[in-house]
């Protein structure tokens, strides 16, 4: 597994964006990965398709058993901190371990990528994108999420403006 690889470089250069956070954590309160969409900004970058099959270990697996209780106990902690301030170390620690729990499920969702199909040439960049996070958007049930599809349309429209290079 690397670590270190151009999702996680390009993951770490849009997400600095207010706009990138504000919108996968949109995204994310409806049922998304927030990783899952920066892999779909990649892969358009990288004229490649997003193919649910390729990342449905990941989702069960690491995701499942790992991240996601994780996180859940870090919000869970959040809540306590404010009234009980002795508990903002463990928090800040939870967090740092949520952020290299991050890294690793990129290193996974990169190394699913590898053999994700090479575009259409003939399609725009912003055809590509609305079918790669269509695809991924579709492949968690949430496409007519009332909302859900209508906030990763503009997160898309964002991704593409971003001047990232490959």
């Amino acid at each position: 597994m690397q670590l270190d690889n151009p999702l996680w470089h390009y993951a770490s250069a849009v997400y600095i964006s207010a706009e990138v956070e504000r919108l996968c954590l949109q995204a994310q309160s409806y049922g998304l990965q927030v990783n899952s969409l920066l892999l779909c900004g990649w892969l358009t970058q990288q004229r490649q398709c997003y193919q649910a099959a390729a990342y449905r270990d990941n989702d069960a697996g690491w995701r499942a058993s790992f991240l996601l209780p994780l996180r859940q106990l870090r919000y869970q902690l959040r809540e306590q901190v404010a009234s009980r301030p002795l508990f903002s170390a463990c928090y800040a620690e939870l967090k740092n371990a949520e952020l290299e729990m991050e890294r690793v499920d990129i290193a996974l969702l990169w190394e699913g990528a590898q053999s994700a199909p090479a575009a259409d040439p003939a399609s725009t960049p912003q055809v590509l994108m609305e079918q790669n996070l269509r695809a991924y958007v579709d492949s968690q049930g949430l496409l007519h999420k009332n909302g859900c599809w209508l906030c990763c349309q503009q997160l898309g429209r964002v991704f593409l403006q971003l001047p990232v290079s490959s």
